[in-house]
């Protein structure tokens, strides 16, 4: 057993349909729909011709949005409103110059947020994180942050909270690779300084972030004599004066090489699932990642091989019991989710029966038909639904993230508000910097103390050499008052 590799989305709408979305570098992003035997249908063909990184979102209407890059160098944005396929390209960037990775796409409201890494083509390990997002009415880009990863760039991932899109990523750190944070406050359009949450002697990679009952939960793996162990963290996100994250916890035993360390909510209890020896072991908190119980190999049937499977979903029940992302499972005999599975009432695996395909058929058309994908290049006369709003082209649309956005003229009480919520957001930037300086003061304080400790033994050295010197001249006075007495009773 081993890990596929690929990209795997699958997601579920509201009435419990599932759809599952996946790219080959021979055939670009295709979608299947699992049947109501638990077997999967065929796929239909997307997007042809696209590299393997993209991203598949749901938003609260049941619609799709997708954001992927195409071999000819286009970022491609695609919006399904439940019964056809939109598409419009955002971008052209050289694809000889530039490689553009890990493109996630976050439909919030009537907003659209897409971030992703772009890096040169002959890498010398420079990376920038950058964020495009749509507000109605224009486009606004920013660079979050430059970091050094290697060529090997790893994923970064993100969550949601009230007022934040919070955002991990791996980064060089005085030679070792480390975990960094930072977070997006929704309203004022301002990304945090990065912070260092690891502060490790070893390399820590594959960060993995959940936020639930406002605390920022967060595990990676970290490398020692070649040994991957998983570690946890978190930390809760509405104090703003609470800069400090909970102590470090090691989940997995030593010798284990753990890897892809994912975390669950399920029934109020959270869970750490990890691949360890081709086999998902998995340990769990009962009080908000304070204590953890001893890890254990995951009962199930996993089939031959795992996927790394982001899931997204609108089922109701699905959304009051269990919370995740990126989760190692199966898609070779229908779905299989570790944990949360048993919640998910999915149709049971029987090949043997019978059903009729999902696609449309008619007497002239084949069963499987490839999706009429309408280009969206034409504005509306009208405004219409943000997602239409969204593909209207647009004179100069790009601008800098430190505008104002137009509106309309809000109470005084929303004004307060809002420049409290400001206010608080770059005292939380400013905290965080005084954070680091205030650590790397006490490094300095401390080598003070030392330094004034071995000054203060030398100048006790020095004062009994002061009256060691002292006590010679008084000798050697002495012995010359009695050289000139003898001189004088001599000549006497």
């Amino acid at each position: 057993m081993g890990i596929n590799n690929g990209i795997h989305h699958v997601v579920r709408f509201k009435n419990g349909d599932i759809w599952h979305f996946s790219s080959l570098t021979d055939r670009g992003i295709s979608y299947r729909r699992l049947n109501q035997n638990g077997t999967w249908g065929e796929p239909v063909d997307l997007i042809p011709n696209t590299d393997e990184d993209f991203s598949v979102s749901i938003d609260q209407q049941d619609h799709l949005h997708l954001i992927c890059r195409t071999v000819k160098g286009e970022l491609l944005y695609m919006f399904y409103n439940g019964n056809n396929w939109a598409s419009q390209t955002l971008s052209r960037y050289e694809p000889i110059r530039y490689v553009i990775r890990y493109p996630v796409i976050i439909p919030l409201k009537n907003k659209i947020h897409i971030l992703f890494a772009i890096g040169t083509t002959f890498n010398t390990g420079y990376w920038s994180l950058y964020h495009y997002y749509w507000d109605e009415t224009t486009w606004h880009s920013t660079e979050i942050t430059r970091l050094t990863a290697g060529y090997r760039l790893s994923p970064f991932y993100l969550d949601l909270s009230e007022k934040h899109i919070h955002l991990v990523f791996r980064g060089l750190s005085s030679n070792k690779y480390q975990v960094f944070y930072c977070r997006y406050h929704l309203d004022h359009g301002i990304w945090s300084t990065p912070e260092n949450v690891t502060h490790s002697a070893s390399d820590c990679n594959m960060p993995s972030i959940l936020i639930r009952d406002d605390i920022l939960h967060l595990a990676w793996t970290s490398l020692t004599k070649n040994d991957l162990t998983v570690k946890y963290k978190n930390k809760h996100v509405r104090n703003f004066n609470k800069v400090e994250w909970s102590s470090e916890i090691q989940l997995s035993v030593p010798g284990s090489n753990a890897s892809f360390p994912r975390l669950v909510w399920v029934e109020g209890r959270l869970w750490c699932i990890w691949c360890q020896t081709d086999t998902l072991y998995g340990c769990h908190s009962d009080d908000q990642g304070a204590t953890w119980t001893p890890p254990a190999a995951l009962p199930g049937q996993y089939g031959p091989n795992f996927h790394y499977i982001n899931y997204s979903t609108n089922h109701p029940r699905e959304r009051e019991v269990f919370q995740l992302q990126w989760i190692l499972g199966s898609l070779d005999q229908g779905l299989y989710i570790p944990v949360a599975g048993e919640y998910m009432d999915l149709p049971k695996y029987n090949p043997s029966l019978s059903v009729a395909g999902w696609e449309t058929e008619t007497k002239d058309e084949p069963a499987v038909q490839k999706p009429q994908i309408k280009e969206m290049t034409k504005p509306a006369k009208e405004k219409g639904t943000p997602e239409e709003e969204f593909l209207k082209p647009k004179e100069s649309t790009v601008k800098h993230n430190t505008e104002r956005l137009s509106g309309y003229a809000p109470s005084l009480e929303n004004i307060l508000l809002n420049e409290f919520d400001r206010q608080e957001e770059f005292n939380y930037t400013v905290i965080s910097r005084l954070d680091e300086q205030s650590k790397l003061n006490d490094s300095i304080l401390q080598e003070s103390r030392q330094i004034l400790e071995q000054l203060k033994e030398t100048s006790k050295m020095l004062q009994v050499l002061k009256k060691e010197v002292e006590q010679v001249k008084q000798d050697v006075t002495e012995l010359k008052s009695r050289g000139l007495l003898n001189r004088i009773f001599n000549k006497n």
